[in-house]
């Protein structure tokens, strides 16, 4: 029994000739048994003929399941012609059995590219995928070791999206929360004020400011946010958070 896999073309040379070798095999056993069975159906072993033609149709594609079917007319024609002299029989079997080949390989043939074509279209879905998935989880690893604190946010400061863990919530923990319950008072009017700018405006904004301690030397931080715009309004917006305290000093 020979498998699909075993069969299906893959363009190497070494499959090519396999494939042929499958479907001159079975072209040149039915010529071989054709007097032998004849014999024992009659003329209806012209149907066999039906055999190498789908495999041609199947393995090849359209154009060979409609040149091995057109074939199969002459072929069957000549092999009644050796054992029967009747001309009409030669003749009317030979057409009737070349049309059913033509239309078994057409079928064939039809299905082989039908089936070449999904399965291109399916290599070409999944390797976009594929690449879209590499693309996201490089993009993912960017943000989440990106040297500061990446936020999206709603309108109202509702966080929407954070690159690490504030105040001892995960990432996924934040998601819900307020922005506004992290951020210094000494700052959240000035935060507001920038954040509802680049809502009403679009435009990118941001500030500059030194927390003071609770301990030690103060702390700089530049606040930085960016819109994110869906069909022309802005939707959410997003802010980085970098702490230059070390790079002032």
């Amino acid at each position: 029994m020979i498998s699909y896999s075993a069969v299906r073309p893959t363009g190497g040379v070494e499959q090519l000739n396999i494939r042929v070798a499958i479907v001159a095999a079975s072209a040149a056993l039915y010529a071989l048994t054709f007097l032998p069975l004849h014999s024992i159906l009659g003329p209806g072993v012209v149907s066999l003929s039906a055999v190498p033609v789908a495999l041609a149709g199947w393995l090849f594609g359209l154009r060979a399941g409609m040149l091995f079917g057109a074939v199969a007319f002459p072929l069957n024609t000549v092999l009644l012609g050796v054992e029967t002299s009747d001309l009409n029989s030669v003749v009317w079997g030979g057409a009737v059995a070349g049309s059913a080949a033509l239309l078994v390989g057409t079928v064939a043939g039809t299905l082989r590219d039908v089936t070449d074509r999904l399965q291109a279209q399916l290599d070409q879905k999944n390797g976009a995928e594929e690449n879209l998935r590499v693309s996201e989880e490089r993009l993912r690893h960017l943000v989440e070791n990106a040297p500061g604190m990446l936020v999206t946010v709603a309108a109202d400061g509702t966080i929407m999206y954070a690159n690490r863990a504030i105040g001892g919530l995960s990432t996924v923990s934040l998601r819900g929360t307020n922005v506004y319950n992290f951020v210094p008072r000494s700052h959240q009017d000035l935060f507001r004020r920038t954040l509802e700018g680049v809502f009403t405006s679009g435009q990118p904004g941001g500030y500059e400011i030194a927390d003071p301690p609770e301990s030690g030397d103060p702390t700089l931080h530049i606040i930085r946010f960016g819109p994110v715009e869906k069909d022309g309004a802005v939707v959410a917006a997003t802010l980085l958070s970098l702490d230059v305290t070390d790079s002032v000093g």
